[in-house]
């Protein structure tokens, strides 16, 4: 399957990442980036009074932190720093706004034009010609985008649709361009990853109808960190495709026929996520430099451009992302992951950029709890663990079931910042692995390991030195049963 053809990252693997999604898988790329680096890491309920980083909604848990090298202290929202001034956000949140910057610093972009009556978009419509593209003026993430609209009837249909499906009252109304789209991250004179967006679709296989596809399709996106929370739906437009080559839900596609669900390439609503940096033009990716040199103050984001199909020097720009996603760069559908997080610590940290990093990584679900739930409001996570680490494997034998034995050795691991878990083998052995920055400390944890709880009879221990492996692995101790 496509997804089994991706290169991950190698230290920011589905197991590194498991359980955590949307917007919150951006900010924990980059935050452990550079907590691995050595630089101090806080996270935060809300905002502090040093720094306000301009969102749109209310609800920052486990988006917002600062990262310290010990004289400076940068701040994060998601995956934006605050290099990124607030002015040139509210810029990028307005679809017009952006491309009058675009306009004036001969940036190539769409022609459209701001309307709000519907009376006004479809005259408009017919005067610059068919196929047009609507999008709300202030949207985000795809939201309420239609795209190739191929005649008058068909822009009405929509029209009606999201006048009853959403409370946006302006909306842009730009000529179609015929091409592939994609996202680019640029930061400061450089792309760094750039991923072709697939509309939504499925392959027929000769016996199973679209819907079961569908269904397939979805078991698939569930493997892939980013894509897990964002299936493929059979809404209005998935059924207003189909309609328009004559198929419905309930068709059966031949053997290798790909069907397109949506015109609109957004993968929150089911496209497909390709890493294609290598196919883009140098004249493309000076287009995604330039856009950002044309707005104040903007030193990384992500830029979305449509590729002309018959010239792939050629593309107008759609958007720019001030927040930009960065999770699809990091777990692509296709092709091998891109280092945005490395790019953007390496802008703002220029002097850890090359430097030592550690392999471990910590659990940000479990630190973010207290500050999700009100009892704090911010939290700093344990130092870095940079050292040269050592490994060991104990077996302890003995009274060891339901006498407090592994609670014991979990708490003495966990004072000492010593990394590692013990797990029960049966009720009679316990297997304990164990990390830690010298051979004392291991032979001190020994040392207690063989003392036991006040209840537990340890008979016998086995010592083995492990080779401690490049792979990530997570900090503090846990107890498996």
């Amino acid at each position: 399957m496509k997804s089994q053809e991706a290169e991950l990252l190698p230290d920011l693997t589905k197991t590194v990442v498991k359980d955590i999604t949307g917007f919150q898988l951006c900010s924990y790329a980059v935050a452990l980036e550079g907590w691995r680096r050595g630089l101090e890491l806080k996270w935060y309920k809300d905002e502090t009074s040093v720094c306000k980083l301009h969102r749109l909604n209310s609800t920052t848990h486990g988006k917002f932190f600062s990262l310290s090298d010990g004289e400076k202290v940068h701040y994060f929202l998601r995956s934006r720093g605050d290099k990124v001034v607030n002015k040139t956000v509210r810029i990028c949140q307005n679809k017009e706004k952006t491309k009058s910057y675009m306009r004036k610093n001969n940036v190539p972009v769409p022609s459209g034009e701001a309307l709000e009556s519907d009376e006004d978009i479809i005259n408009y419509a017919n005067e610059v010609g068919y196929p047009v593209i609507i999008k709300p003026l202030n949207g985000s993430m795809g939201v309420g985008v239609y795209t190739n609209i191929a005649d008058e009837e068909s822009l009405k249909s929509i029209l009606k649709e999201v006048r009853s499906t959403y409370s946006y009252r302006r909306y842009l109304v730009e000529k179609h361009y015929d091409g592939n789209e994609y996202r680019i991250y640029v930061v400061g004179d450089k792309v760094i990853g750039a991923t072709n967006r697939i509309p939504a679709n499925v392959i027929g296989n000769g016996t199973d109808t679209i819907e079961e596809l569908i269904e397939v399709k979805n078991e698939e996106r569930k493997k892939n960190p980013y894509l897990a929370p964002k299936p493929i739906k059979a809404d209005y437009e998935v059924k207003y495709m189909l309609e328009r080559v004559g198929y419905t839900l309930t068709s059966v596609p031949k053997e290798g026929e790909q069907i397109y669900l949506r015109e609109k390439s957004n993968l929150s609503s089911g496209g497909d996520p390709i890493e294609a940096t290598d196919e883009l033009s140098d004249e493309v990716k000076q287009i995604a430099i330039d856009s950002l040199k044309a707005l104040p103050s903007i030193p990384h984001a992500g830029v979305d451009i449509i590729v002309d199909s018959k010239d792939n020097r050629k593309g107008v720009v759609l958007e720019v992302n001030a927040t930009a996603e960065i999770a699809f760069h990091l777990f692509p559908l296709e092709g091998k992951a891109k280092d945005i997080p490395g790019a953007i610590i390496d802008y703002y940290f220029p002097e850890t950029a090359g430097a030592e990093k550690t392999h471990f990584y910590f659990d940000y679900l479990s630190i973010l709890e207290p500050i999700k739930t009100g009892a704090i409001e911010e939290i700093k996570v344990d130092k870095t663990p940079l050292n040269k680490k050592y490994a060991k494997k104990y077996t302890a034998t003995g009274k060891l079931n339901r006498v407090g034995y592994m609670s014991k050795i979990k708490r003495y691991a966990l004072e000492r910042n010593l990394y590692g878990y013990a797990k029960k083998i049966d009720d009679n052995t316990v297997d304990i692995y164990l990390v830690g920055e010298s051979q004392e400390e291991l032979n001190a944890f020994k040392d207690y390991v063989k003392k036991g709880s006040k209840k537990s009879v340890v008979k016998n221990i086995k010592e083995k030195d492990l080779e401690l492996s490049s792979r990530p692995r997570k900090t503090g101790f846990k107890v498996i049963v």
